[in-house]
């Protein structure tokens, strides 16, 4: 059996004005995966990712990191923020240097790793988020969607195990958007999970591997794409629809005797393309 990366048993996180936001969760992430969090505002999806990389710890319950218990000790945070980092909704909270490059060059630093390596480190990130040209450049200056980039970099640049991204195409116009979910892909191997916590379910039905679904503080489902986007009632009770894609195969399987269910807009079109063909045939 293969060992979690990372595992929660029985975690809940109450906050000081009394809020439960996490009741009595377990789950394991293991290292290769493609997981979305889904779930209605105030599901605890950021409370939940905070427990991840220690930035909270749990009221009740333990948090294992490598098969071993996590104390909260500083050297224990260190090494797990090594380990697991996060890139906020939010790229202003995560970017205070003056230029691109510190930014960017600060986690692996701070890691205590040498001069070359730190270089060789930021340069791979910046090439892999196509922010080369941005290398001087204050961040306060960059839009939204170089911000965005430029976080992920800074992330990516400390090669952690587990990237966590909160909404990352929040506030972006399609163009953005289609980068940072082509950054998204580049960045899942098997040495590497994300997870994105989104209310995209479009995108979580194509990109994902595995969904979670929290609802009022507790995860209430962890399954494949389609067996989640199939469960009406769980949708409902998170306050989701079905990814346009489901929908769209829902009404034609039948008539076009589709067995197969598409997992993307390309994917759709392809199988229309191979029904549609002999009906168009016959009518020549």
């Amino acid at each position: 059996m293969v060992q979690p990366f990372l595992e929660l048993k029985n975690v809940s996180y109450q906050y000081p004005d009394g809020t439960l936001a996490l009741n009595n969760i377990s789950l394991q992430i293991i290292t290769g995966k493609k997981i979305a969090l889904l779930g209605n505002n105030g599901a605890g999806k950021s409370t939940l990712l905070l427990h991840l990389n220690a930035v909270l710890a749990p009221t009740t319950g333990q948090l294992y990191y490598k098969g071993k218990d996590f104390t909260y000790k500083r050297k224990e945070k260190n090494k797990l923020r090594g380990d697991v980092g996060i890139v906020f909704q939010d790229p202003d909270t995560q970017l205070f240097s003056s230029s691109v490059y510190d930014d960017i060059q600060y986690g692996p630093r701070n890691m205590g790793l040498s001069k070359e390596e730190v270089e060789s480190r930021v340069l791979e990130a910046m090439e892999m988020t196509d922010t080369m040209s941005l290398k001087e450049k204050p961040p306060h200056f960059l839009s939204v969607g170089q911000k965005k980039r430029v976080a992920i970099a800074s992330v990516l640049s400390m090669k952690p195990a587990l990237m966590i991204f909160d909404e990352p195409t929040a506030g972006l116009d399609p163009y953005y958007t289609n980068r940072i979910l082509n950054i998204l892909n580049q960045l899942a191997t098997k040495e590497r999970t994300i997870l994105v916590s989104t209310h995209d379910v479009d995108f979580a039905y194509e990109w994902a591997d595995e969904i979670w679904l929290l609802s009022e503080g507790m995860l209430i489902a962890r399954n494949a794409p389609f067996e989640i986007f199939q469960d009406q009632t769980l949708l409902a009770k998170s306050h989701l629809r079905q990814p346009w894609v489901l929908e769209v195969f829902a009404k034609i399987k039948e008539p076009l005797k589709m067995s197969t269910c598409p997992r993307s807009k390309e994917e759709l079109l392809t199988i229309l393309e191979h029904s549609l063909t002999p009906i168009v045939d016959r009518s020549k």
